[in-house]
Formats: C-alpha cells, sequence, structure tokens
C-alpha cells in the first residue's frame, strides 16, 4: 500500500532533505513500503496531486529556496488557514491514508491544527515541531500524547538518542519512575563549551565561527538563549508524567538576554563582552581540575521536580566531563537504575540528514501494512 505524505514546511533546510530523501529512498517502484508525497507546503501556499507529485517537480522545489518559491507560484493554491487543508482530505476521500510531517516552528495555529487533525481526522502526524507539546498547558500536551500510533513527537528531542523512548517505556510500560536527568542535548553549545576550555579562542570568536561551520541557527541567539533548552526539558519531564509548565524551569542562561536585539554583526561586536568573563571561568574550573557544561538538569523527589538549566562545572569522573565537541549526552537515574551507576545515553549531533530520517522512521512506523524491506 502507497503512504501519502503531506510536508509542511517552515525550515526550509530540514523540509528540502526531507523532501529529497522520500523521492529518493521512499518512492521508488520496487520499495517494500512505498510512500508518495502528495502535498507540499510554504507558509501561505501549497500543491496537491491526489495521487503524487512528479519527482521532476520534487526536483525542482528541492534545489534552492528561490527555485522552491517560483514553483509555488505557479502551481500553487492559497492557504487561508492552516486547518483549512484537512477539508481538502475529506473532500479527496483521504482519510486514514495521509501522514502530515511537521517540519515548521508554528506556534499558535499548528497547536490548532494539530489538535484539530487529531480530534477531526483518522490520519497521521509526525512532528519535529517542539512548540505544541511544549509551549502550551499539560493538557493540551496530554491530549495530543494520548492518541498512540497517530501523533509520533520524538523527533522532537534527539529521536536518534532514543531518549524519549527510554523514558517513556520506564514510565509507561514497567513504571520505573525516572528520578533524575542531567544531559547536555545542544550540538552548539556543546561546541562552544568545549572549544572555550582548551583557551585557544575567545567567546565571541568561538560562536562567530559556529556560525561559519553552520553549528548555529541563522541567528545564534536562538541557540543561546534558554529557549529551546527549555523546551526540550519540558517534553521529557511531561513524559516523565509530571505536570510541568514552562514557567517551572529555572534558568541561568549563557548569556544575557539583553544582546537578543542586536543584528549578527552588530551581535558578535556586543558579545565580546563576555570574553574576558568566560575565560576566567575556565580558568577557575582548570584550577579545579574541572571543565565547564551547561547543562539541562531534572531532579524529582516525591514532594516535587525541579528544572534547571545552567553552567556547572563537572569533575573529571563524571560522564558530562568527557563530552567533547558536538556530542550529546545524558544521565538518566531511576527508580532501579541509580547513581553512581546511571543509564548513560549518548549520540551525535542533529545535523539535517539525521533530522530528516529521524522524521521518516516515525512516518515508516504508521503504515498500515509495514513490510520488511529484506
Amino acid at each position: 500500500m502507497i503512504q501519502k505524505i503531506f510536508i509542511l514546511w517552515a525550515s526550509w533546510n530540514v523540509w528540502r532533505e526531507l523532501v529529497r530523501q522520500i523521492y529518493k529512498n521512499d518512492s521508488t517502484k520496487n520499495h517494500a513500503n512505498p510512500s508518495q508525497i502528495v502535498w507540499i507546503a510554504n507558509s501561505k501556499k501549497y500543491i496537491f496531486d491526489s495521487r503524487w507529485i512528479s519527482i521532476e517537480l520534487l526536483e525542482k522545489v528541492s534545489k534552492s529556496k528561490d527555485e522552491a518559491n517560483k514553483v509555488f507560484d505557479t502551481f500553487w493554491t492559497k492557504i487561508n488557514k492552516l486547518t483549512d487543508l484537512l477539508e481538502v482530505v475529506n473532500k479527496q476521500w483521504l482519510n486514514w491514508e495521509v501522514v502530515f510531517a511537521d517540519v515548521t516552528a508554528g506556534k499558535d495555529e499548528l497547536l490548532k491544527f494539530h489538535k484539530k487533525l487529531i480530534s477531526d481526522t483518522q490520519n497521521f502526524l509526525v512532528t519535529a515541531n517542539k512548540n505544541p507539546i511544549s509551549l502550551y498547558s499539560m493538557s493540551d500536551f496530554k491530549y495530543l500524547t494520548a492518541y498512540n500510533g497517530r501523533y509520533d513527537t520524538n523527533t522532537t528531542v534527539m529521536w536518534w538518542a532514543w531518549v524519549l523512548n527510554f523514558v517513556d517505556e520506564r514510565v509507561d510500560r514497567i513504571v520505573d519512575k525516572i528520578e533524575k536527568i542531567e544531559w547536555m542535548f545542544s550540538w552548539t553549545l556543546g561546541y562552544i563549551m568545549s572549544e572555550l576550555e582548551k583557551l585557544e579562542k575567545p567567546f565571541s570568536v568561538i560562536v562567530r565561527e559556529a556560525k561559519e561551520k553552520w553549528y548555529t541557527e541563522p541567528n545564534p541567539w536562538d541557540d543561546l538563549n534558554w529557549v529551546d533548552v527549555a523546551r526540550k526539558l519540558i517534553i521529557l519531564a511531561r513524559y516523565a508524567w509530571y505536570n510541568v509548565e514552562m514557567k517551572d524551569v529555572e534558568i541561568k542562561p549563557l548569556i544575557s538576554e539583553k544582546y537578543s536585539k542586536f543584528e549578527w554583526e552588530e551581535f558578535l561586536k556586543s558579545i565580546k563582552r563576555e570574553d574576558e568573563l568566560f575565560n576566567k571561568k575556565v580558568l577557575s574550573a582548570n584550577e579545579q581540575g574541572e571543565v565547564l557544561r551547561y547543562v539541562w538538569e531534572m531532579n524529582c523527589t516525591w514532594k516535587k521536580v525541579t528544572l534547571k538549566v545552567w553552567i556547572k562545572s563537572i569533575p573529571k569522573n563524571s560522564d558530562l566531563w568527557t563530552l567533547e565537541w558536538t556530542s550529546n549526552l545524558a544521565l538518566v537515574e531511576t527508580g532501579i537504575l541509580k547513581s553512581p551507576l546511571p543509564h548513560v545515553i549518548k549520540s551525535r549531533w542533529a545535523w539535517l540528514e539525521v533530522t530528516a530520517w529521524a522524521v521518516r522512521v516515525g512516518i515508516a512506523k504508521m503504515l498500515p501494512n509495514n513490510i520488511k524491506t529484506r
């Protein structure tokens, strides 16, 4: 059976990579579980073909963002609101047949879209968008994630490291309470901190090099602020069955929010003020035989759960001490797996190909007649 796919576009690079991987790997005639892209959409327009969009057209839209916009301007239908797309599903008699892939960074409209898709249709959704399950209430989170098999969120928090799966299995399947998690799951912050400890370059230069190497978002502030870190922490805590909101996260930011108002070059000039401070912090940690890490921490007792994001000086006997460059690592303690031997999850960073691949895995799990490829 052919799986029909609708890809929502906001994050261009991930969207393009996902389109390429699907038409090159999953749309082939000899694939045991062929997937066909029948919809592609940017924020204002969509292209739809109830059979499938041709490989030739998909190749065009994945060449460049400018080329994609030209194609949309030629073959487009206007989107008034995202939920209108679900009406097309019904009119085309495609209920139960479509997997939507959300690789946007949308907020209010996307939450409404996710909830309406789940409640008013029988279709499926795989999301790499953290916002609907982290920025809103715990009741919204429960509503969406209650639909097991139709709503896949694993790509939101390092799917390839199997973190959400580990937490979900312990809490939901064998009732092994999550008691503590210490982790670093930001390849940008990991790179910056590991470069700082070498004492070879100042903080502002390391940030510039990180952007030039594509280790950051187009606006590096999006990596250096606390929002992305806090969203992941909220999602993980909620999967561990803790009733938490964004306001519950105690944040000690890497740098002050005052830098958020600056554009790129001005941003780099302004953060030079932090160079001396970071140098002193690294030297102080070195004197104690420790290194600095930007750590996300969840501690759970029978009374409450505390969520904290902060710069922490890590001793040499910690697994976090060994972390370097853009790797990611989590230390998880449960009712059974306790310190000094917590469960250790380590993985590489989330580059574009891996994110797109993880979304494809989520799609494959939703195939009604999934046949092993060999």
